[in-house]
């Protein structure tokens, strides 16, 4: 249940929406081995010489980097990590990082003789291995699945002739379908913390996710190949898993995808740019009843799935979505209703059965980590953290805070009138950085009823689903909590917004791709520091700023700050959409959240980088660890390689109008090129003269 989710915080991950969704794997990777903490002067020597070679690997150095950066930095690296087949639609450094955690990830749940397990790790355990051991059970799935639609009706497609649509309340049926498992179907609802008032829960009703993600994905042409793929794909899941005939099947598909096209017309077009405030409305369940009782019973829909009469205020969200189901249910059968329910009920459980042992292991990781990710992340932080590793980020995030402060009292950033910079200094001030370790959480308080087993998967998913939704709807009577956003939260850095908190994932901590304690600080702050940078910069973005220190949305920037801001904005807006991507134009969008997150994180990182090293020169410390053996740049130059080859990727050219139909961050390639073209302190380290497409005579900033 998460209608709202994406409004809280902003992703840092690139392609992020297309790996989830496409479930794609890294191509060849370079192989880290556990290495102690205590190295040898040859080790270290060794490891600094291994990492220029990896920086040198994936550079094109005929490529001059006045003219295209990003083939400078990142020139070679679809000839070593190419995306190229079904296996390897998208290769990039937070698939590597994913690799890396999955291959630990896997020890831990398989047995870590090395490891110390708990109760509560010894049922996660169960769930995973109850998940492989599913190929033993593949000839009495269907039964299950069967089961699983007759707890809340019966499938058309499967009874046919003597399915009675008379009896069908397709209300009534998603309603206990929320009610028992916590899935939305059609439409949604949550309970979360008033975004206005977050000392307080309050219910939110409205916009469903669609597996799909976006109108684009949906409605626009360009993306027909995507929707006819997703209809074979629940045409063979039919037939596979239910037993149909391959005629039924692909009428059943059909008519599955045409219907969740009529609800997508209703969904929010993310280029819009529109806010929380300007996407809910405070109302009343009797008010919603009056808007769209004639077609949708709220009030029933809100006391079945909620167990009780609500009388307090409620969010509706999104309305348009709600206007336009008023239009899509009338026009559709009531059979073909039924149909999409139930699937959309047992899509979770259809998991390929037919695969070797390890692409199954590989299946119930992802498995795990999605029902259990807070768990699996706190048995990764207790066997492979380093508090050396956390010392160093809490001092860079001490230097990024410094140095935005620094910023925010600067001349450059005097259009900002003064009461509107003292408010963002106090918002600065009491924002925070975690680690998401969860070595606070009480997993014994919260999992300690769950009841798992190795032999059952579905009878352990339904369990935790049912226990996770009790403890949902629970929350309206009590106060807020964190957000919690499972699995997204475990790989990328996020703000959320709500909080005024950043969450680092210990997955961005793995040696030694970004990290190395004997990596210079050029490469930290290149690598590392810019993703936190990225994420500091978006509590004061085109979102973030509407927001206060405390998480409440509340405009408290001036008129005259807002339309400077919006003009620059607009800068962003203007140069993005002038780029070509997969051999089309990037959409023109009204948000430039990631692209403003980009630029200024980047510049953040550099400033605090140089902070860091002219008070190493004037402390007389030794800076020589910053030249890297045998590696022709400078430490300056080796901070924008470093912050170049986070974005490094491949994709897989059928994948990419899916990747600008449902992410909100630009392709890589425009991560290096936008956010360097417009900083003046690139072009001096690489000396590009003025004109240069590195170095244009126009440049966009805000911070």
């Amino acid at each position: 249940m998460s209608i709202l989710i994406k409004y809280w915080w902003l992703f840092i991950c690139v392609c992020i929406l297309v790996c989830a969704r496409i479930s794609a794997t890294p191509a060849k990777l370079n192989r880290v081995k556990n290495i102690p903490d205590k190295l040898t002067e040859l080790e270290i020597d060794t490891m600094r010489a291994a990492k220029t070679a990896s920086i040198i690997t994936f550079m094109n150095t005929d490529t001059n980097p006045c003219d295209d950066f990003y083939k400078f930095a990142c020139g070679k690296w679809n000839r070593v990590n190419p995306a190229t087949t079904v296996d390897h639609l998208t290769t990039g450094l937070f698939e590597e990082l994913l690799q890396l955690l999955d291959r630990k990830v896997e020890k831990l749940l398989t047995n870590d003789t090395e490891f110390k397990y708990n109760a509560i790790d010894k049922k996660v355990k169960d769930f995973f291995v109850s998940c492989v051991n599913l190929v033993k059970l593949k000839d009495n799935y269907k039964q299950k699945l069967v089961d699983l639609i007759a707890e809340f009706g019966e499938m058309p497609a499967l009874t046919g002739n003597t399915w009675n649509a008379d009896d069908f309340d397709w209300v009534e049926t998603i309603a206990r379908i929320a009610r028992r498992y916590g899935k939305d179907i059609i439409l949604g609802m949550d309970v979360m913390a008033d975004f206005k008032d977050n000392s307080v829960n309050r219910v939110y009703i409205g916009q469903a996710d669609l597996p799909l993600e976006s109108r684009a994905m949906y409605l626009e042409d360009s993306t027909a190949i995507y929707r006819e793929s997703y209809k074979k794909k629940i045409r063979k899941e039919l037939v596979k898993f239910l037993d149909m005939d391959m005629a039924l099947a692909t009428k059943t598909a059909n008519e599955i995808v045409d219907f969740e096209i009529s609800l997508a017309r209703g969904l929010i077009d993310d280029a819009l740019g529109l806010s929380l405030d300007e996407l809910s409305k405070f109302t009343t369940i009797e008010l919603m009843e009056a808007k769209y009782g004639a077609v949708v019973n709220i009030t029933k829909l809100v006391n079945i799935t909620l167990g009780e009469v609500v009388r307090e205020p409620v969010y509706e969200y999104a309305q348009v979505y709600q206007e336009n189901l008023k239009r899509a249910i009338p026009d559709t059968p009531k059979e073909v209703l039924a149909n999409y329910i139930f699937y959309t009920l047992i899509s979770d459980f259809l998991i390929d059965l037919d695969k070797t042992t390890q692409r199954q292991k590989k299946t119930c990781i992802e498995k795990t980590k999605s029902y259990f990710a807070k768990n699996v992340d706190n048995m990764v932080y207790r066997r492979y953290s380093s508090r050396k590793t956390e010392r160093d980020v809490e001092y860079m995030w001490k230097k990024l805070k410094e140095t935005f402060k620094t910023t925010l009292l600067s001349d450059k950033l005097n259009w900002i009138a003064e009461p509107t910079r003292q408010y963002a200094l106090e918002k600065l001030q009491a924002l925070r950085l975690d680690i998401n370790s969860y070595t606070e959480h009480n997993f014994t308080e919260e999992f300690g009823e769950l009841v798992t087993n190795d032999h059952d998967y579905m009878a352990n998913v339904l369990a935790l689903l049912h226990m996770n939704t009790k403890r949902e709807f629970n929350k309206l009577h009590e106060p807020p909590k964190p957000i919690e956003a499972g699995e997204i939260l475990s790989y990328t850095p996020a703000n959320i917004l709500i909080e005024n908190v950043i969450k680092v994932p210990v997955s961005i901590l793995q040696p030694y791709l970004l990290w190395g304690d004997n990596y210079p600080t050029a490469v930290k702050f290149g690598t590392l520091g810019a993703l936190v940078g990225h994420e500091l910069i978006h509590a004061f973005d085109d979102s973030g700023r509407r927001f206060d220190k405390d998480g409440n949305s509340r405009d408290w920037w001036d008129v005259d700050s807002t339309e400077i801001f919006l003009n620059r904005t607009e800068c962003f807006s203007d140069q993005y959409s002038k780029y070509y991507y997969g051999g089309r134009l990037l959409p023109k969008t009204v948000s430039q959240s990631e692209n403003i997150a980009d630029n200024g994180g980047m510049r953040l990182a550099y400033r605090a980088y140089m902070r860091w090293f002219e008070d190493a020169l004037r402390a007389n410390d030794d800076i020589s660890m910053e030249q890297l053996p045998n590696f022709p740049y400078n430490n300056k130059q080796l901070f924008f390689i470093s912050f170049a080859q986070i974005w490094c990727n491949d994709v897989h050219p059928e994948v990419k109008n899916l990747q600008t139909s449902t992410d909100q961050h630009v392709p890589g390639e425009f991560r290096v090129i936008g956010p360097l073209s417009n900083y003046e302190k690139f072009a001096e380290e690489f000396k590009c003269a003025l004109g240069t497409p590195m170095n244009p005579e126009h440049k966009c900033e805000i911070y």
